[in-house]
């Protein structure tokens, strides 16, 4: 009997299991989306070192990702949500979905910072104050989402806590909903807006644009002891507001340190408005937010970028991270551009409710090192005079206020309980300070990025990061990488699959699918020379 039919029997057995995709190939996709699917552990590890072995290629995993499906939203409107924050305590926050959410569409996301955040109290009823918003009608319309984190004293928008807060709910908004990465803005009134600005020269790699609305840039420096940098707002699109008798933040106060910071290269669409602390002065400025918003999405792969940082866990903007900060004397060209402040502020030191009815102004916190706290304000006090002066709501505290000095005298008349008691002392004296803290040294550095070339001028610059995206540079080619004139590295990239899963697991951001990172040590290369 001839071999053949034997022989052709077994050619096609190999050419069918050469056409069937192999058990491991398979199994990567199912590996993924359990580990897209699952909350950072070593389940979700596991799952990343399979697809890891089974070594698909790069390309086919970016196209799984970015093909992800996301489904129907089982509700709309405000829907209450919580995080555990890296503090340990659960704090609330509300997601808006508007009725013509379509799942099949990358969508906007707004995240909107509320004031009073350095208040001890968390908002009692989320859902509702999100309601009361008025950006809401502006999210429903366009069909975007809304993202409304809950802050207080210990997690504000400027601190470690808070901020990672933020992050942490972008990142859950993005594993359930399609979030247009390019399309993601931060903006808020007051505390709010002081927390946009902090954002833009801390944190803005999931931004496109901020609205920074009657806050003041410095906030996170002086409450936050945060060391901020006005170049590292050019990055960015800002739109700024003040209004000209604002309690806080007057016109007059605020416009000098916006002027400086757009001289230093800031990208801020700046307006005054008359009126007070009061969101209504400028509401009427609400569809021109919406435009700026809209006009502006995100450069995901920007040519050139600015930044500085004094520590390292600031240090990323974009696709370029400093890693390291050095000691050495800055460059001549690394201006610290900052601006002396003068404090005259008429603040007794004191947190007020807002929804009190009753007669006067209740006191429902003394801030510690306060005049408040010096003359013997506590908390449950009712103020219901100001020297002479009837103090029947809020608005006559300011006008008793507007007759004060920095450094004069003040009096206070409070109902305590069944008594009235008569407190008297002096305000602090105007002081001078610094509008962002220096008590660090920074790296900064001024990236290009032409062809598969990276130029750097850097200041104090120890080591660096580059991520690479394969939008950004031809694969197959070197990538040069230039640090003040010496090539620092010049050699091809290999895509490291483990890692670019890992990093979008990170950081959820479909956009941005980086393949690589390059790690440049610059330290040996000083002391060498300093031989």
């Amino acid at each position: 009997m001839r071999p053949y039919p034997l022989l052709i029997l077994l050619a096609v057995s190999v050419f069918a299991a050469a056409l069937a995709p192999p058990a491991a190939l398979a199994d990567w996709r199912a590996d993924l989306d359990r580990a897209l699917a699952m909350e950072p552990g070593p389940d979700r590890d596991a799952h990343v070192k399979n697809i890891a072995r089974a070594a698909p290629g790069w390309k086919d995993v970016r196209l799984h990702i970015e093909a992800m499906e996301f489904p129907e939203p089982e509700e709309t409107r405000a829907i209450l949500d919580s995080n555990t924050c890296i503090d340990g305590v659960t704090r609330p926050w509300v997601l808006y979905v508007s009725g013509n959410y379509d799942p099949s569409r990358p969508t906007p996301l707004l995240v909107r910072i509320h004031g009073g955040v350095g208040t001890p109290d968390i908002e009692g009823d989320p859902v509702e104050y999100v309601l009361e918003d008025p950006f809401i009608a502006g999210l429903e319309e366009r069909g975007w989402l809304g993202a409304y984190p809950m802050g207080q004293a210990g997690a504000t928008w400027w601190d470690d806590v808070g901020m990672a807060n933020i992050a942490s709910i972008v990142r859950a908004i993005k594993r359930t909903y399609n979030v247009d990465d390019d399309r993601v803005y931060m903006g808020g009134f007051s505390d709010g807006g002081s927390g946009s600005f902090a954002h833009a020269m801390l944190e803005p790699g999931d931004y496109a644009a901020f609205l920074c609305l009657n806050g003041d840039m410095g906030v996170g420096s002086q409450d936050g002891g945060k060391h901020l940098y006005a170049p590292n707002m050019m990055n960015t699109p800002i739109y700024a507001t003040t209004t000209h008798d604002d309690g806080l933040y007057p016109t007059a106060k605020m416009a000098p340190s916006i002027n400086m910071s757009i001289k230093a290269g800031a990208d801020i669409l700046f307006k005054s408005f008359p009126g007070e602390h009061e969101f209504e002065d400028i509401a009427s400025d609400l569809g021109f937010m919406w435009e700026f918003l809209e006009r502006h999405p995100r450069d995901p792969l920007p040519p050139r970028i600015v930044w500085e940082a004094a520590e390292a866990k600031h240090g990323q903007c974009r696709w370029f991270s400093i890693e390291k900060i050095t000691t050495e004397h800055p460059a001549r060209w690394h201006e610290d551009h900052n601006l002396a402040m003068l404090d005259d502020r008429i603040t007794f030191g004191f947190m007020s409710d807002y929804d009190y009815e009753g007669e006067g102004v209740y006191v429902t916190r003394v801030l510690e090192g306060t005049a408040a706290e010096a003359v013997g304000l506590l908390a449950d006090d009712i103020i219901v005079l100001g020297e002479d002066m009837r103090i029947g709501n809020l608005d006559d505290l300011y006008a008793y206020k507007e007759k004060l000095h920095r450094g004069g005298p003040f009096g206070l008349t409070v109902r305590r309980g069944e008594e009235h008691v008569i407190l008297r002392g002096s305000l602090p004296e105007p002081e001078n300070y610094l509008l962002f803290k220096r008590e660090k040294p920074s790296a900064r550095a001024d990236v290009v990025l032409s062809g598969n070339h990276i130029w750097l001028r850097a200041s104090r610059l120890g080591s660096l990061r580059v991520l690479v995206h394969p939008d950004m540079v031809n694969l197959d080619e070197n990538i040069i990488i230039t640090v003040n004139r010496k090539v620092v590295h010049d050699a091809r990239v290999e895509p490291d699959l483990e890692f670019m899963i890992e990093n979008f697991l990170k950081m959820r951001d479909r956009r941005l699918l980086y393949v690589a990172a390059i790690d440049v040590s610059l330290d040996k290369d000083k002391k060498e020379a300093a031989k």
